[in-house]
């Protein structure tokens, strides 16, 4: 397992320079910026967990906002980052699905390095939220299976600022921000103590914390994944009976 983290941590290295300079120039083509990205890795001594939070501000015409702050667009973030995840790593790491949750998997489905249970929703007009529980995996300590979480979070604040056109001419464009956080917390991981810590924190704990600015910098794109389940995509009706209320889930369902 340190062997391997070590080559996905080169190969994130690579990839993360490349997409990097492309996401750029797409953001800014999408009239999108990404604020400073922020990293807060560390561990509670007390229970020997870990936690990684890494934070931006996303800056954009509040028009573009408005079109994906649905329940819908929230399922469709949340499978944009295990799309980022497998594309991240050239296709070593798979993400799979059954019933019970998602499993992310080296390879093959065999090997499960880390799994989820179905994730956790909630939508409100200035908030989003993913939450998916760990349960198990090669990476996870015993004592750390069914506890901790991976978190997407992400916070609207309108009415920032505005831009103006050439010369004045244009009205000023109204601008929104959106503060997204990825989040780790109470993972116990399966390297915790002594050299095998340090290991940790140099191969695994890094290349997490760049899967986390490549996937906050890609948002500039605006383009979502289709979500696999499509939880809250929009039915077909039949006759005159109208569309279906959208309505937020228990915490259950997949994205």
């Amino acid at each position: 397992m340190p062997l391997l983290a070590a080559v996905l941590l080169i190969v994130a290295a690579v990839v993360a320079a490349v997409l990097r300079r492309r996401l750029r120039a797409h953001g800014a083509q999408q009239q999108v910026r990404v604020g400073r990205l922020v990293d807060h890795t560390g561990r509670d001594v007390a229970s020997g967990s870990v936690y990684s939070i890494q934070t931006a501000t996303l800056t954009t015409p509040t028009e573009n906002l408005d079109r994906i702050w649905t329940p819908m667009h929230l399922e469709r973030l949340a499978r944009s980052y295990w799309r980022y995840m497998q594309r991240f790593s050239l296709g070593m790491v798979r993400v799979h699905y059954d019933d019970r949750g998602r499993y992310v998997c080296l390879f093959s489905r065999r090997i499960v390095m880390l799994g989820f249970s179905e994730p956790e929703y909630e939508f409100t007009s200035t908030l989003g939220l993913v939450r998916w529980p760990i349960t198990r995996g090669l990476l996870v300590s015993r004592r750390g299976r069914d506890r901790g979480f991976l978190e997407i979070e992400v916070h609207r604040r309108d009415g920032v600022e505005a831009t103006t056109g050439h010369d004045g001419e244009a009205p000023p464009t109204p601008l929104s921000q959106a503060y997204v956080e990825l989040e780790v917390s109470q993972f116990y991981p399966a390297m915790s103590s002594g050299i095998a810590y340090w290991i940790y924190k140099q191969t695994q704990s890094r290349y997490h914390v760049l899967l986390a600015y490549g996937f906050i910098r890609s948002l500039a794109s605006g383009q979502l994944a289709e979500s696999v389940v499509g939880r809250f995509a929009p039915r077909l009706t039949v006759e005159d009976d109208g569309p279906a209320p959208e309505q937020m889930p228990t915490p259950s369902g997949r994205s």
